[in-house]
């Protein structure tokens, strides 16, 4: 069997005009890599929300990133810096990894 490691994993959540200054904050940070991925819909506290809007300006993405303990408490420590005034959902939860020079 395989030995895994403890490692940090990151889900954002924000509209996708947010997701370069979102990714660049992770790198800021020490973030190894990440992962943009469309939203295509939801629902949430303001109703059902769809992507494919011309001008896809209402998209949402989510950004993926696991990563060791200390970049994700540096990631909650600029909260303020991630969040502002954006309209974001953040979670952080453990997981287990192979590979984990990788992360």
């Amino acid at each position: 069997m395989m030995d895994t490691t403890a490692r940090k994993r990151i889900e954002i959540i924000v509209e996708a005009v947010q997701a370069e200054a979102v990714t660049d904050l992770l790198d800021r940070l020490g973030a190894k890599g990440w992962t943009v991925l469309p939203v295509t819909r939801g629902r949430g506290r303001n109703g059902l929300r769809h992507s494919g809007d011309l001008s896809g300006v209402l998209d949402n993405v989510l950004i993926l990133c696991i990563t060791s303990a200390a970049v994700a408490d540096a990631v909650l420590d600029a909260h303020q810096e991630l969040l502002g005034a954006r309209p974001a959902i953040v979670s952080i939860s453990d997981c287990a990894v192979l590979r984990a020079e990788r992360f």
